[in-house]
Formats: C-alpha cells, structure tokens, sequence
C-alpha cells in the first residue's frame, strides 16, 4: 500500500508531498490543473518512461520518492528477497532522479536498480488503469495467472509445471545420448585408447609417493657410498693404505723393540692400532656390503616417474585423479557399448513424462475452463451494474496441444464486445478507456480477494459516463476501497463524493509563473469542490445542497457496512 508521495522539480510542481491510507482517494481540479501531472510523476517512480522535459526549467533535476508497505509473502517481497533488499517492518521506499540531461538513477530502500527491475516491483505493487497506457491486467500471460487464482488452481498449476520440467529433463537426455553413430565410433576409439594407455601403465594407488620416497632414499645412499669408498681405499690401499702403513711399521718396531731398550714394547703399541684399524675396515665393510645402490634401479624409479608424470599431465594433476579418469571412462564406454539399451530407457522415460504432462495440462484446461464461465458470468453481471448493458465480456481458454509449457497448453484471453453486432476481440483491442476502465474495474472487484496488488489507481474512469451509471461507478469504486487502496482522477461528482479522501489539483500564476499544488480537502471545501463538479447551469445553492446530499448518501454506505 502507498503511504506516502514525494514530487520535488516536476514540470509545475515544485514540490508536494502527499499522505495516504487504506481507502479511495479521489483527486478532482479544472481542465488543465495539473492532474495528469500527479500521475507521470507515480508513473516514474515505479519505473515508466522518463523524458528530460519533465524536469522543471532551471533545475538540475526532478525527484519522486513513493513510500509502500509491503505485506511478507507477496509478489513484491519475494523480488525484494531474491535482489537481497531488505525492508525495516515491511516498509519499502522506491525512488527516481531524473536529471535534465536525460540521466536517471533508481533506487529501493536507497540502493541502485536497474530501471527494469524498479519496473518489476512498481507492478507487483501498484495496479494502474489510465486510459491510454498498457496495463499489466491485459497481458495474457497475467489474465492465465489471474482465472488460476480465481479458479483456486494453484496446486495443479504447479503439478502442471513440474511435470514439464520432468519432461524438459528426459528430453534432454534423451538428446545427448542420441549421439550419431559415427560420433559414438569416436567417443569410443578415444575411451578405449585411454583406457588402454591408463591399464598398460599398471599404477597403483600410492606408487608415486612410494617411488619418490625410495628414490630419496637411493640419492641418500649414493652419496654415502662416496665417503665409504674413500675411507675404505685411505684404510685398505696397499700401497698407501693404513693398514699397510701399520704392517711396515710393525715389522720395523719388531726390530727396534729388541735392540733398544728405551723402544721396547713399541711394536705391541702399533700391533694394537693395526688391529684397531683392521677391525675399522672390516666394520665398514660390511656396512658397505648392505649399502650397496644398484644405478639400473635408480633409473628404473626415473623412468617410472617419466610415466607417472605422462599419466597425469593428460588425465589429471593427481595419480589419484588419473583413477577417477579411469573409472569414469569406464563407465561412459559401457554406456556407448549398451547405447541401444540406453536409448530405449530414454524414450521410454519421455513417454512416459509426456503423457503425465498432457493428462495434467488436459485436466488444468477443464479447470480453466470451468473457472472462465463462472469469472465472467460475475463480470458480465458487474457491467450490467455499470448500466454497459449491450457489453459482453467473455473469458477464453483456448487449448494448443502442440505448445508446451510451464503453465500448461492454454492461451487465456479476455474477449470484449462494446455493442451489439460487433464481433469479440481481445479487451485492449476494442475497448475505448472509458469501456475498458470500467471492465478492469468489475473485474478488480470480482477478484478482490485474490488478487495481492493492494494500490490501484484509475485514470479518468467515469469518461463518458453521467447519471446513475456515474453512480454506479463511484459505489463500486468505494467497494473496492473498504480492503485496498484506491486513487482515482475524476470529473465526476458522484465519484468524488464517493471518495474516503478527496484531494484538489489546483494550478495557479505566482510571479508570471504556472505552479500546480495538490491539497487535501476538509468538509466545506470538498461540499464546494464536488458542487463545481455538478457542472453549469445548475444554482450556486442547488449545487451546494445536491453535493450535500451525495455526501451523506455515501457516509450512510459506510455506516450500513461497518
């Protein structure tokens, strides 16, 4: 529901800023006030065309700013959801700059939107019937959406729905196992090539890491046989080897021993170090017998690494990814093997979720169908109310068996005829505004309760009617009032008596400059207001008296219903 309107810098309106409630507003003023000035600037704001000559001369630009109250749950909410906006107690403020260079910026609850997506949610929020603009309740697509609602189709709607997405599924993998032969003779030659290449290699899981460990271990090995080799050949060498440096100097010291005293006992000295040092060998030789680094295996690990590293650059980065590789090439090579099994399964799938679809959308048309007779028997009944006794309204569902969708195989339209003898054409076709206002508003009273716009503005509605027809309208505009909120520009009197609230458009001169401001009313000023409307020819006096007794008539309306 809007609560509240900001104009600021648009054409006359300087600035203006405007309170609502639940209940018909009614806005009235002369011919050239400013009326439909009121309506551009809602218009823009809920995301209509934009034009840089409504941006009042010498200022940068214009703003509106409408403030709503969003129920939870509601068409409105969930856009607001999915965009990730959120509202403080459900209250949602949309608003548009439009600047004089043609630039404009669109925001909800202060963050920038696209100019479509404000359009989005101005629909979900605000239903307006002007008179000669397109509206969202004459699209097919919500006139469907709308007999559902009104039929209480929901749940088959959605059945419907998700029996085509099952079919839309089935479809699609019938389709990608529908390969060619020839394309299939290729998937296979590749997947068995692979599949060859992965088995001739003989991994197994873990092998890389095994192999790179036992290759660190070689490396280790080998540069240890480096320092062994050397030590053995300083303690071994028999030439320059310790252990012959020891025999030559034990067989000396043997001599020395015996002859000089002071040197006696020197041979037992170098005895014990030969023996030392044979033990050294013998010890590190037998380290070396079980150190021993074969190169052929070494190159064998690098090798078998090369492989490995062939193996997952085309396959996978990880050796356990070349086994995923594998499987799934498997598995995919089975399904080409069995391809005619296969193919079989998917059509036999799509049989089946087609004919679930089509038994569905069959029994979705019957629904429809028998919602369509009872909806327009109650708007036909409506405009009969609205004295366009010679109109007919009818609602058309028509079965297209070879279109499939979501919402089903029917094409919802709302048929209209103005006079007799003229044949049923869609609704936005043939009727005139006046003709069309008038059945978009039977229609909103039928659906009141299932419909969730909450705001509808009407445009003019009462054009070309007088009398009690005028009266009539102005009575089903106030019904319409009691659970939503209605805004209605009028010329009528009845209309505008009908009104909760009533507001003036009034255009005045200030400083050799025209300046629109919209006022609400109070008691005296509104009697004033509708007796202007009761039109010339009538006494100051009579008029007075006549909007008087309008008044009453309709706060009586609303005493009897409460």
């Amino acid at each position: 529901m809007l609560t509240e309107l900001y104009v600021e810098n648009f054409v006359l309106i300087d600035s203006l800023r405007l309170q609502f409630g639940r209940g018909l507003h009614v806005f009235t003023g002369e011919t050239g006030a400013g009326k439909s000035l009121l309506l551009d600037a809602t218009r823009l704001v809920l995301g209509g065309r934009a034009s840089a000559s409504t941006v009042q001369r010498g200022a940068d630009n214009a703003y509106v700013e409408a403030v709503f109250e969003v129920p939870a749950k509601t068409l409105a909410a969930n856009l607001l959801a999915n965009w990730g906006i959120g509202t403080e107690d459900g209250t949602v403020i949309l608003s548009r700059t439009l600047y004089a260079n043609g630039r404009t910026t669109c925001r909800v609850n202060g963050r920038t939107v696209t100019v479509q997506m404000l359009k989005s949610l101005g629909d979900a929020l605000v239903e307006m019937q002007g008179q000669h603009e397109s509206q969202t309740m004459l699209t097919m697509r919500y006139q469907r959406t709308l007999l559902d609602l009104y039929g209480k189709h929901e749940d088959l709607v959605d059945a419907v729905a998700l029996a085509y997405r099952q079919v839309r599924r089935a479809r699609e993998q019938l389709a990608k196992a529908q390969v060619s032969e020839r394309e299939r003779a290729q998937q296979m030659d590749i997947l068995q090539f692979q599949i060859a290449e992965i088995e001739a290699a003989g991994v197994e899981p873990g092998e890389e890491e095994a192999l790179r460990a036992e290759r660190q271990r070689l490396l280790a090995f080998a540069k240890l046989q480096t320092h062994i080799d050397a030590l053995l050949s300083a303690l071994e060498d028999p030439r320059v080897g310790a252990i012959a440096q020891l025999a030559a100097a034990y067989e000396e010291s043997a001599v020395l021993s015996t002859k000089v005293s002071e040197l006696s006992g020197i041979d037992e000295m170098i005895a014990s170090a030969r023996a030392n040092v044979e033990e050294a060998a013998f010890t590190t030789n037998k380290f070396a017998s079980r150190l021993h680094v074969d190169p052929n295996r070494l190159q064998e690990i690098e090798d078998r690494l090369a492989n490995i590293r062939a193996l997952t650059r085309k396959y996978g980065p990880t050796l356990d990814e070349v086994f995923v590789h594998l499987a799934t090439s498997k598995e995919a090579l089975q399904e080409l093997v069995k391809h005619e099994e296969t193919i079989a399964a998917y059509e036999d799938e799509v049989r089946v979720a087609e004919n679930h679809y089509v038994e569905l959308a069959g029994r979705l048309t019957m629904a429809r169908e028998r919602a369509a007779k009872r909806l327009q028997a109650e708007v036909q009944a409506r405009l009969h109310e609205l004295h366009m006794v010679d109109a007919q309204f009818v609602v058309s569902v028509e079965r297209r068996p070879d279109e499939w969708s979501e919402d089903g195989q029917d094409v919802v339209d709302f048929l209209f005829s103005g006079n007799p003898g003229e044949t049923l054409a869609p609704l936005q076709k043939v009727a005139s505004g006046g003709e069309l206002s008038r059945t978009l508003l039977a229609l909103k009273l039928v659906v009141a309760d299932i419909d969730e716009v909450e705001t509808l503005i009407f445009d003019e509605i009462d054009a070309g009617v007088s009398g009690d027809a005028a009266l009539r309208v102005a009575q089903m505009l106030r019904t319409l009032g009691r659970d939503r909120q209605v805004l209605c520009v009028t010329h009528s009197a009845q209309v505008a008596a009908a009104g909760h609230a009533h507001f003036q458009i009034v255009k005045e001169t200030l400083a050799g400059r025209a300046k629109t401001t919209v006022g609400k009313l109070g008691s005296t000023a509104r009697k004033e207001e509708i007796g202007r409307l009761l039109g010339a020819g009538v006494s100051d006096d009579t008029a007075l008296l006549h909007a008087q007794a309008l008044l009453e008539s309709f706060r009586k309306d609303t005493m009897a219903h409460t």
